[in-house]
């Protein structure tokens, strides 16, 4: 049985909250908005994964190949088309509901991603964030599986919210895997 996983950095720094109506963007934001980066920064998240309680904080600790790295392993970065790890891009202009990209992570696996709600409003046990995107992002293993990540991000914030679910012939498997951002801190920049 052929496994399908998530990757590491994604699940560090990411977080699917109350699903809104809404179907435009919130007001020229853009990419840049939804993930600030800095050396400093620091996120907490707690949760489950794999059904199993976690805590996870993450900081930025430097650069590296102009990419932000963090003490994940993760690397990061805003460019015109939107923020980015090493492999594919994680949020992708122009912010709004139906916005599809897809990423050839691997020889055997393809990402494929969609904006699926913006303008919302998502609580977590760090605070309720307004004008929320939600980024739906599905690898499928075969016909009949696939894994579907959702990320919600916060302007000003960073990613707030993850949630993992399996979908095995059309029918969603919840994975016991959500984390939610706990604290954060964001380092102020100097002038």
């Amino acid at each position: 049985m052929r496994r399908l996983l998530v990757p590491l950095a994604a699940l560090a720094l990411t977080a699917a909250c109350a699903k809104g109506a809404t179907t435009a963007g919130p007001a020229k934001l853009r990419a840049v908005d939804y993930h600030p980066l800095a050396i400093g920064n620091q996120w907490t998240y707690a949760g489950r994964m794999l059904g199993q309680p976690v805590e996870k904080t993450i900081t930025i600790q430097g650069m590296k190949e102009g990419f932000f790295a963090d003490d994940a392993n993760g690397l990061l970065k805003v460019d015109v088309e939107g923020l980015r790890d090493e492999k594919r891009y994680l949020l992708r202009e122009p912010i709004m509901v139906g916005k599809t990209w897809s990423a050839v992570v691997s020889v055997a696996s393809t990402e494929r991603f969609e904006i699926a709600d913006v303008g919302f409003t998502a609580n977590t046990p760090a605070g309720s964030f307004h004008d929320c995107v939600l980024v739906r992002a599905t690898n499928r293993a075969d016909a009949e599986r696939s894994l579907r990540s959702e990320w919600t991000f916060a302007p000003n914030v960073g990613i707030v919210r993850i949630s993992i679910t399996a979908v095995v012939n059309g029918r969603e498997i919840p994975q016991g895997s959500l984390l939610e951002l706990t604290s954060y801190k964001l380092a102020v920049p100097k002038p």
